[in-house]
């Protein structure tokens, strides 16, 4: 079987879709009128980015319209394009090309979000190193031919990157609120779903009221040694593809193997102790790997196909894992896209750095910037220094400044004491008394809500982490302290 690493780099070059192709999905995204994916394409994209002819001009053509909300279909693109004189042979073709375009372009089905963001991401980063290479191309030749010296090529680069226009493709479009509002108040609009919270459904209730489910952007959740962060990680994961049809996930493990996380969720769907399922003690005619045999099939007919798991090593850098998420995402169509990283402290970059915390602010920062280019939820998992072990305030993460200022939403996992105890009992599970332990969830940074704690049983034995309540009495009374710093 071919390995996950060797598709991600094979997804490259040999698997991307001729531009011509790209163009016309976005194109005929565009045409399709469905506000989710005009808002994005008319966003990123220009119509001067198009590099065919024809789908420049048709751009040119339709893209003032779209953005003011109109209908464009091949009827009143006729009626708007004028008529050329019969004796000009040029426009007249150039007209007709136009509508056979259009034509072609409604017999083809409505793409899927999956494939727009996709193919959207190929297009822009096209378009930017067509930009790029155009202006370093013209600069080199001017000061080949000696027409610039070198202070006056320098000069001109800096007058490049500081020209509007030249530049937009490079650091960003700039545009006014009137030219932005509508596909704003328009994207804004397609959420108002009367549902609870507007990001992904993690199964868990509490979290998603707290949370506003999980949405785009970076999640962060630190945790000590066996609190359970992985296992907590890999049932959200679980539980957000089983709860969302349209999403897939990619789980980055760069410290458990694949065997390992499996196991833990056909433990977690069985009830079957994790250690019995990985040291194969069942016999396989018992009760016992009936249900892991149930567990498997159900996790298969549900799931299975929208999960991928990509065991790290040393190349897996954030640009791998951006990779990785953009060959996932391609191979599904999906809407959704979820990436959980455990965890952020090992993972590997190009830049050798002398001081750890500058390497993990950095990766953070790559992860935000991947979560905003994929339009993706990413949740990492962090480890916390030793002094910070019982702290539940955002001074835990004080040895990453990248985790405290960057992250969407800021987590920590500490076990819930009484009278300076770990909180313990037992609780039956599929008929058989399981021990668990009181672990706390949190949120001591939360970018668009509040802060609060929610309250688990962990079942080490199964893999399991059963929501039972929010603590709304809670406050991190460290965080404000932190804030008048």
């Amino acid at each position: 079987m071919t390995d996950f690493t060797d598709l991600i780099l094979d997804a490259q070059e040999p698997n991307r879709p001729e531009l011509t192709t790209i163009e016309e999905t976005l194109l005929k995204a565009v045409l399709s009128g469905r506000p989710e994916l005009v808002t994005r394409i008319i966003q990123e994209t220009r119509p001067k980015d198009f590099y065919y002819d024809n789908n420049r001009q048709l751009a040119g053509k339709i893209y003032p319209d779209i953005s003011q909300g109109k209908h464009v279909d091949r009827v009143t693109l006729e009626a708007t394009l004028p008529e050329a004189d019969p004796t000009d042979k040029e426009k007249v073709k150039e007209r007709q090309r136009l509508l056979d375009l259009v034509d072609k372009l409604e017999g083809i089905d409505i793409p899927e979000l999956g494939k727009v963001e996709a193919y959207l991401t190929i297009f822009v980063e096209e378009a930017r190193r067509s930009t790029a290479s155009g202006l370093i191309t013209k600069i080199q030749s001017d000061f080949e031919d000696k027409k610039l010296s070198p202070a006056e090529a320098f000069s001109r680069a800096n007058q490049v990157i500081m020209d509007q226009e030249a530049s937009r493709r490079l650091v960003g479009a700039f545009k006014s609120e009137a030219e932005e509002w509508p596909t704003y108040f328009a994207d804004l609009e397609a959420k108002q779903t009367q549902k609870d919270f507007i990001g992904l459904d993690t199964g868990f209730r509490h979290f998603n009221n707290l949370a506003n489910g999980l949405s785009e952007g970076l999640f962060v959740v630190g945790a000590a040694p066996s609190v359970g962060k992985t296992t907590w990680a890999k049932q959200v994961a679980d539980q957000v593809i089983e709860k969302n049809p349209k999403a897939v996930c990619l789980f980055v493990s760069l410290e458990q193997s694949r065997e390992e996380l499996r196991v833990k969720t056909l433990s977690r769907l069985s009830g079957i102790e994790n250690r019995d399922i990985l040291r194969g003690r069942l016999e396989p005619k018992s009760p016992g790997w009936e249900k892991v045999k149930t567990a498997s099939k159900g996790f298969m007919s549900s799931t299975a196909g929208r999960y991928f798991i990509l065991e790290g090593d040393k190349t897996t850098t954030p640009e791998m894992i951006r990779l990785a998420g953009l060959q996932v995402r391609r191979a599904t169509n999906a809407e959704a896209l979820l990436i959980v990283v455990d965890y952020l402290q090992i993972v590997p970059t190009v830049e050798d750095f002398k001081d750890p915390r500058n390497r993990v602010d950095a990766v953070v920062s790559d992860l935000r910037r991947i979560a905003r280019e994929l339009k993706a939820s990413i949740m990492a998992i962090s480890s916390l220094s030793r002094r910070s072990y019982e702290l539940s305030d955002i001074s835990a993460f004080k040895e990453s400044g990248g985790v405290e200022y960057g992250a969407d939403l800021g987590a920590i996992m500490i076990p819930r004491k009484n009278a300076d105890k770990v909180e313990e009992g037992e609780s039956p599970i599929e008929g058989v008394k399981r021990k668990w332990i009181g672990v706390d969830l949190a949120f001591v940074k939360n970018r668009n809500g509040e802060r609060g704690k929610i309250q688990f049983k962990f079942f080490p034995q199964i893999s399991r982490f059963d929501e039972i309540g929010k603590d709304d009495s809670w406050s991190p009374n460290a965080f404000e302290a932190a804030g008048k710093e």
